[in-house]
């Protein structure tokens, strides 16, 4: 590991060397190129006014000459018109020949050719009739000839000379002029030269500046860069997981402290040797070659954390379980190397061996508790049921004494409390658990929840001496989309409560509501306002502990178990609100709710009407299927009081048969009972072509209600829990026979009248939430499920795994049931039932069953409108 970092800092070293170079040879080239630049400057400046020094002198000398051979050559002239001998005619001859050379000079000159005493004397001298042609043969001629024509020719070249020293004098005030031009380009050029010179120089010089700055940064970095390797290399060296370096064959190039102690052997002995000779899948099972082991370990990423589970040999003790992951990397040469990660898990495995061990045991202690809360929930509350029904009924229809009637009134005050004390105990089990989200979500109007609790608790607060008062809102409040139960909950224990500690004083209950999110939704605060024995200040978070009372004088004036505050609380929690209280000992409290609500869809903000007393229905004729006969009794005195005919049943088989030969109008159904349950025997109902329309109530003392969609996908209309008390039966029998729809959940059947295979309105409302495209693809996967199920099933039921069979067959079941599927959900849950009986002909029965509703079910699907893809064949 050692030699590893120490390569990244050789390298960190040589860069920084090479960029200490290159800013020298910068440097060098930047002073070489400013020397040069001057040098080429300065000589170029020298030639150029050199140049333009010895052309204009030559230009002037000539210009100036021109006018003193014109002047030589008139004087000549003169001299011979005076004296016409020959020596004159000679030297006028001479002065004519050079001022016509001067002249030939001229004409002839690329210079001068552009001076305007060349262009303006052209015509007048070198014409056919200019001043050469006509001179030219006098001169050349005899001494005769030529002094003969002297008087002639003084005029013209009177005329000539003035001309040409007029010209001479414009020719060189053209040079001058010229000369000034030339040498301001010249310096203007030079300017422009020195510019661009300057602007390199000063490009360079940026360039500099960059270099130097990035070299620092460079060196900044650098400096980081070996911080950050020392770092590395003690954080490595110090970590509790192994690190081991490999080359592309597996040999142990190099690895840290942790590894030494892991294999048990420094880092000498460890260098070149094989990492398979060291580390494997398992006995006898080969390492395999590390390309494939870097992809394995890819392809477990996000499952597995990346990491493969093998183990370490070690010469002198037993094999060490280790989760190896592994990284393929190039080296400083770029030669391929991998990395690899080994952590010791030996005491994880023990601690997972023991967190499963006390998981089970767990899973026992919560299957306990639930079959103890089913027991619970059956066999007190159906004693209950009776006593209660019993003593309403022994009110309602037998003339009673004072006596008599004070006895029953204490009968079912203490039957009502003592059911009051159970269903607490069964909510708070409820509250407490995962079971909260199987609160249905239901539309009711709060101000009506608020009214009906205060009719209920009407009576108790007459006897305190209260006077209960209810504080309407002004404004009419839309319906509400929530827990009906909860909110029901939180304000029957606090309206009970303040009831119950006030003597002779009032009890108040207000109601605010205020829109929130544009009217979608609606923040609700309702209080509870009374002015009883009051809470001291330490004793206000104590409240709402489960089981808890205050002092002991308190408790012994108000009984109770202490979990009306603490089912309060968690209800509200449950509905995303809150309680908060205020009070003071002896002047009373005050409960609040707060609470925010979805507004129910198409809710109308009416006044909410006044609780009506449950409508009677015409004499109908029903069959009771109930297994406990007081019960029985008390259901059938009940409806036979009410006009109606009865027909009981102790069990579900005597249920069917009496449906096979008598077309009922209603059957009141109970869930549990001997030979054949509700369930089951609701099912042959259904398959039945005579009953298969009659309304079936299913009744049962299991008051939780994620049972409810179980009860309702095996064809029941609607379930009441008991106790079943005279206003809600009737107003239950007279929803369903009167008035409303009798069915209000259709259930699909096949052609054959056998077992509902479609529960149409849990399939429409997963329908209409989560669209069709989610719902397909739901479907296709819970068929595919199933065919797999049915496999599993078949193979743990000839093995004999009834018991893992059943929990395979339970967890598809819910699925099914989830979005409707009620066909495979009862089958699947005979099949459980069947296998946790150890029945395992029966279960293979139900199994049959399975198979044969699969395909049916995808044809009711497509039926349905669904595209599911799964093959039926």
């Amino acid at each position: 590991m050692t030699r590893f970092f120490d390569e990244a800092i050789v390298d960190d070293r040589q860069t920084r060397a090479g960029a200490r170079m290159r800013h020298v040879m910068l440097g060098v080239v930047f002073l070489a190129t400013l020397a040069v630049m001057a040098y080429v400057f300065q000589t170029i400046d020298h030639e150029l006014e050199l140049a333009t020094t010895i052309d204009s002198d030559n230009v002037t000398w000539t210009m100036s000459q021109t006018e003193v051979d014109a002047l030589k050559f008139q004087r000549a002239l003169l001299a011979a018109a005076d004296t016409p001998d020959a020596r004159h005619l000679d030297e006028l001859r001479l002065a004519f020949d050079i001022f016509y050379s001067r002249f030939s000079i001229i004409a002839r000159s690329d210079q001068l050719a552009i001076l305007p005493i060349n262009n303006e004397l052209h015509d007048s001298l070198w014409s056919e009739a200019g001043f050469f042609a006509r001179v030219t043969p006098l001169i050349d001629g005899d001494d005769a000839t030529l002094a003969a024509a002297l008087p002639q020719i003084v005029p013209d070249v009177e005329k000539v000379v003035a001309e040409v020293r007029h010209h001479v004098v414009t020719s060189l005030q053209f040079l001058t002029d010229l000369g000034d031009t030339r040498r301001e380009e010249l310096r203007r050029s030079l300017q422009v030269f020195t510019a661009a010179a300057l602007g390199l120089l000063g490009m360079m010089t940026a360039l500099s500046a960059v270099i130097v700055f990035q070299n620092r940064a460079q060196q900044r970095k650098s400096e980081t860069t070996v911080r950050a390797v020392h770092n590395l290399r003690a954080t490595i060296e110090s970590a509790l997981d192994a690190v081991v370096i490999t080359d592309a064959a597996g040999r142990i190039t190099d690895c840290n402290r942790a590894a030494e102690a892991l294999f048990r052997l420094d880092r000498f002995a460890l260098h070149g040797r094989a990492i398979g000779e060291l580390v494997s899948g398992g006995p006898g099972t080969p390492f395999r070659d590390l390309p494939a082991l870097v992809r394995q370990t890819a392809a477990t990423e996000g499952t597995d954390d990346g990491r493969l589970r093998m183990a370490v040999h070690r010469d002198d003790g037993p094999d060490v379980p280790i989760e190896i992951a592994l990284a393929g990397a190039l080296g400083a040469g770029g030669t391929p190397m991998f990395i690899a990660f080994l952590r010791d898990i030996s005491e994880r495995i023990d601690r997972e061996r023991s967190l499963q061990s006390a998981r089970n045991d767990a899973l026992k202690g919560e299957e306990a508790k639930s079959r103890f809360l089913a027991v619970m929930s059956h066999e007190m509350r159906t004693p209950l049921n009776g006593l209660i029904a019993a003593t309403e009924l022994m009110q309602s229809s037998t003339e009673l004494d004072q006596r008599q009637a004070w006895l029953s009134e204490i009968v079912l005050s203490c039957g009502l409390a003592a059911l009051d004390q159970v269903n607490n105990v069964l909510e708070l089990t409820r509250l407490g658990s995962d079971q909260t989200g199987s609160y249905a979500a239901v539309a009711f109007s709060p101000v009506a929840v608020v009214r009906d609790l205060m009719l209920q608790n009407q009576p108790q607060a007459t006897r305190r001496g209260n006077a209960l008062s209810f504080d309407e809102p002004s404004h009419p409040l839309p319906m509400v989309l929530a827990p009906r139960q909860l909110f029901l909950r939180v304000l029957y224990n606090l309206i009970g409560n303040a009831v119950k500690f006030t003597d002779g004083g009032r009890v108040t209950v207000t109601l605010q509501a205020d829109p929130v999110d544009d009217g979608r939704r609606v923040h609700l605060r309702v209080s509870v306002i009374d002015t009883g024995i009051g809470i001291a200040e330490a004793d206000l978070e104590r409240i709402f502990h489960n089981f808890e009372t205050l002092d002991a004088s308190y408790a012994r004036m108000r009984e109770g178990t202490g979990l009306g505050l603490g089912i309060a609380k968690l209800s509200a929690e449950a509905m995303g609100g809150t309680i908060t209280v205020q009070s003071e000992l002896g002047k009373g409290s005050t409960f609040t709710l707060d609470v925010t609500l979805p507004v129910a869809a198409q809710a109308e903000t009416t006044a909410d009407p006044a609780p009506k007393e449950a409508a009677q229905t015409r004499a109908l004729q029903i069959l009771v299927a109930e297994d406990n006969p007081i019960n029985s009794l008390l259901l059938a005195e009940m409806l036979r009081l009410r006009g109606h005919s009865v027909t009981t049943a102790a069990d579900g088989i005597e249920a069917v048969e009496a449906a096979r030969g008598t077309l009922f109008d209603l059957i009141l159904m109970d869930i549990s009972m001997p030979r054949m349950d509700g369930l089951e025997a609701t099912r042959l109902i259904r398959r039945d072509p005579v009953s298969r329309n009659v309304p079936v109530i299913g009744v049962t003392a299991n008051a939780s209600p994620d049972k409810v969609p179980e009860f309702l996908a095996a064809g029941l209309n609607d379930v009441l829990v008991k106790p079943v008390t005279r206003n809600t039966l009737i107003t239950t029998i007279a929803a369903h026979v009167a008035g409303m729809p009798p069915q209000p959940i259709t259930l699909r059947t096949d052609a054959n009248g056998e077992c509902p295979i479609l529960n149409v309105e849990v399939f429409s409302e997963t329908l209409q939430e989560m669209g069709r495209d989610f719902l397909e693809r739901l479907a296709d996967r819970l068929l595919s499920e199933v065919e797999a199920v049915i496999i599993q099933l078949r193979d743990l039921t000839t093995a004999g795994a009834l018991t893992d069979a059943a929990r395979a067959a339970h967890k598809t079941a819910g699925a099914a049931a989830a979005i409707g599927l009620s066909g495979l959900h009862s089958t699947l849950s005979a099949f459980e039932k069947c296998a946790l009986d150890g029945n395992a002909a029966s279960a293979r029965t139900a199994l049959d069953e399975v198979r044969r509703l699969l395909p049916l079910t995808v044809v009711t699907l497509r039926h349905r409108g669904l595209s599911v893809a799964h093959d039926t064949a």
